[in-house]
């Protein structure tokens, strides 16, 4: 069992963040130091708002804070890849910007959690909105229809849709997750890096579904409600810029893991 927490490290990707940066991280700081959660990398994905002139002044207080400032923006994954090469830790955090945990020792007790379970290599958490109602996350293994259908709205083949979140079954108990949220996931580094972290061909979307299928090819990702995180959810692929990178991200993935249609 490990003792010191600083066998945890964290990865944060950003991208045109400015008007945002500096609230969410004196939010987050704060958690991650009284976790002992000492290497906390921060990626930016080449924001053009001045994002990296604000990490670079926050970094000069904040030594614990790794920034990683990118030439080119070439998506989610691979930004969190370049953490995850440079981590030594025992088990690595992969979070949005705009997820806050909800437990003061939320950390340190998924620490104690994954150390007694040692089959489980990924850790998903309950994750709710802000006002405390509770985002749909816990996810089927996508298939061609069950995609296609979420196009069209909340209103088509209802009980289809509720069967792909687990609507009735997937928030309260313990289970294997089979499409994990890139939003909050606590991993064992060296399954995440005996799977080579994420694959890096999907700019946007898909990624964390990808990383879930892989992780529950060697090991088990698991959900647990005893976790619980917040999310702002922004959800970009509403727009049509978003739609057409989803899209993209489909075809990349079943592509490599075989068209399931229905």
């Amino acid at each position: 069992m490990i003792e010191s927490l600083s066998d945890v490290s964290v990865s944060i990707v950003t991208f045109n963040n400015a008007d945002v940066l500096k609230e969410r991280l004196d939010i987050l700081l704060p958690i991650f130091k009284t976790s002992q959660v000492t290497n906390i990398f921060i990626i930016d994905n080449h924001s053009t708002d001045g994002t990296d002139d604000i990490l670079k002044q926050i970094s000069e207080d904040e030594p614990q804070l790794k920034i990683i400032l990118l030439d080119s923006n070439k998506g989610f994954g691979y930004g969190h890849n370049q953490a995850i090469k440079q981590t030594n830790s025992q088990y690595h955090i992969v979070m949005n910007l705009d997820t806050t945990p909800k437990q003061e020792r939320l950390i340190r007790n998924m620490v104690l959690y994954m150390d007694r379970r040692q089959d489980i290599n990924l850790l998903s958490p309950l994750v709710l909105f802000p006002d405390g109602n509770i985002q749909r996350l816990t996810r089927n293994e996508p298939t061609v229809f069950d995609l296609a259908v979420r196009f069209f709205g909340p209103n088509w083949f209802k009980k289809r849709q509720a069967k792909f979140i687990h609507l009735n079954d997937g928030y309260n108990r313990e289970q294997i997750i089979k499409n994990a949220t890139g939003c909050f996931m606590f991993l064992r580094v060296s399954a995440l890096k005996s799977i080579g972290g994420f694959d890096e061909r999907y700019f946007l979307y898909m990624e964390d579904t990808d990383l879930t299928k892989a992780i529950n090819e060697k090991g088990k990702a698991f959900f647990s409600p005893e976790f619980e995180v917040m999310h702002e959810w922004q959800r970009g692929n509403h727009s049509i810029g978003g739609a057409k990178l989803m899209i993209r991200s489909m075809i990349k993935y079943f592509n490599k893991w075989g068209w399931r249609l229905w």
